[in-house]
């Protein structure tokens, strides 16, 4: 891969794969974007291998930091002009930056853009206080993960709901018709791990059903969900069958 990933190589064009692996890694895909390339990293073994690239070559930069604490004058400071901006967008709406921009931005990156790298690694060492959980949130008698899956060309749609507590997945599914001898499958994608079947679904319809432990262990913040056909064979397959259909990230609530 040395040929292909090589940062000194000059500038890719905005629409280079290892753009997207990049802002795949650095996270800052969403929507239709971290669909495909999500399904990309399941199919497309040259991409999950830019893909693992990038997450070592930023893990390398945060480990070489070190740490550094912020004064108290510097959290002020950041607090004083976050209070600024928030008033600020209150007051007038916000352009939001073209995709083609930011991947301009990630193109400075892979060509030496050390101001960036060093921007990600402080991030990444900076000691930062934990959240803080608002009280109802704290309160809520079970945590939930979702995670709502959507392909608009096809008008296949998934949304699931995992109650963590109480081990229970519930589906909302919709559009995912299959051809005689097929039935849709669910997968759960752990970050960084291969897929693991959770079954059949229905075509379309509501469905819940308890989960054992190990599947609730795969079920968490991070992984993904992703939706396949596969044969009618009233048991589960060992690997997913292309193209993904359906795929999406699961979130906490």
């Amino acid at each position: 891969m040395a040929d292909t990933l090589d940062p000194t190589a000059g500038e890719p064009p905005a629409d280079d794969p290892l753009i997207r692996a990049g802002e795949y890694a650095l996270g800052v895909l969403e929507g239709g974007e971290l669909a495909s390339a999500q399904r990309a990293l399941l199919a497309d073994r040259g991409f999950a291998e830019a893909v693992e690239w990038w997450e070592q070559r930023f893990a390398a930069i945060a480990e070489q930091a070190g740490e550094y604490l912020p004064s108290a004058a510097v959290w002020r400071g950041i607090e004083t002009r976050l209070d600024a901006e928030s008033r600020t967008a209150a007051a007038e709406p916000v352009a939001l930056p073209e995709d083609r921009a930011s991947r301009r931005s990630l193109a400075a990156l892979v060509t030496g853009g050390a101001l960036a790298a060093a921007a990600l690694a402080l991030f990444l060492a900076t000691p930062r206080p934990a959240d803080v959980v608002p009280p109802d949130i704290a309160a809520a008698p079970s945590e939930q993960l979702i995670a709502q899956l959507q392909d608009a060309e096809t008008d296949r749609r998934l949304a699931s709901v995992v109650d963590v507590e109480n081990r229970r997945l519930a589906l909302t599914i919709a559009g995912l018709e299959a051809e005689p001898g097929q039935t849709p499958e669910l997968w759960v994608i752990p970050a960084g791990g291969a897929p693991v079947s959770l079954g059949a679904i229905p075509e379309s319809g509501r469905f819940q059903r308890d989960l054992s432990a190990a599947e609730s262990a795969l079920l968490v913040g991070g992984a993904s969900l992703a939706v396949t056909f596969e044969e009618d064979s009233g048991t589960r397959h060992e690997a997913p069958t292309m193209p993904i259909l359906l795929v999406g990230e699961l979130d906490r609530v």
